[in-house]
């Protein structure tokens, strides 16, 4: 018994030896970021690398904000993510409904590998006919042809990822709304989309990421106006500078309204996973 004790433990110690390794090897670009955001333009520069012993120093921030658009983008990032994950995630689920409850029309399995294969094309194949499209229609340089875009190009992922967690909401739930005499639309928001919630919240963070860190299209299809931040950091990179402090500095910045976006919507994905079980 002592040694099976002392191999349980063991096990248990390297289990959280390997958990803490894998931790600190996926937060250190996230610390290295930080740490050279508030560091001079020298000890940014320095070899080996200055990670603790350096004068810390605001400058970079205050260069960032003094910097004409920079609020600007800042809003732009944010306002653009948050409308179009509200219309992937809205749409993608009322569709992921619609293919749960209707399993063996025809033409199902095709079109939901259709989903799949349209967000795993590569983004550029895409690009060419949409950059045509916009122009022809005066809508470069326009935030809400931005979030259409967001919305259209991620919504086969919201569905496909929608889907799974709908098949999982037993159909006996919604008939017995129904034979309370609630309408289709009742039953949908009122018993569907709460039962729903986990699929809801882990989708949304999904969709977030992937809008929050949009580059191609902005840097196509996004003038001074509606510009995001992913563009923005990018033009620290020039083929003569490399400027390591304004450009850290601008992706700490960039790292806080979706570490506290995710932070809170995870909190609801709990208690989601909880209050949507179905009891006998």
């Amino acid at each position: 018994m002592s040694g099976t004790a002392r191999g349980t433990r063991a096990g248990r110690v390297a289990s959280y030896a390997i958990l803490l390794g894998a931790t600190a090897a996926a937060l250190f670009p996230v610390f290295w970021t930080v740490s050279t955001s508030i560091k001079s333009r020298v000890d940014s520069y320095a070899d080996p690398p200055k990670f603790v012993s350096f004068d810390a120093t605001s400058k970079n921030y205050r260069s960032l904000f003094k910097t004409d658009g920079f609020a600007q983008i800042y809003r732009n990032t944010i306002f653009i993510t948050l409308t179009s994950t509200v219309i992937s995630v809205l749409v993608g689920t009322m569709a992921a409904y619609a293919l749960a409850r209707h399993r063996k029309f025809p033409g199902r399995r095709p079109f939901e590998a259709t989903l799949v294969l349209v967000r795993a094309m590569p983004g550029i194949v895409l690009m060419i006919p949409i950059f045509q499209i916009v122009t022809r229609l005066n809508l470069y340089d326009n935030r809400a042809a931005l979030i259409m875009i967001y919305a259209t190009l991620n919504l086969p992922f919201a569905v496909w990822l929608m889907t799974g967690f709908m098949d999982g909401i037993p159909v006996e739930v919604e008939e017995s709304a129904r034979t309370d005499g609630a309408s289709g639309l009742r039953v949908f928001w009122h018993v569907i989309l709460p039962l729903a919630t986990p699929g809801v919240v882990a989708t949304s963070i999904f969709v977030a990421l992937l809008a929050w860190n949009e580059f191609l299209i902005p840097v196509l299809l996004a003038g001074e106006s509606s510009k995001t931040l992913p563009v923005y950091i990018s033009g620290f990179i020039s083929a003569r500078n490399l400027d390591w402090g304004p450009m850290a500095a601008a992706s700490a910045l960039a790292i806080i309204p979706i570490a506290l976006f995710t932070a809170l919507i995870q909190r609801r994905l709990v208690g989601g996973l909880s209050s949507g079980a179905v009891k006998e």
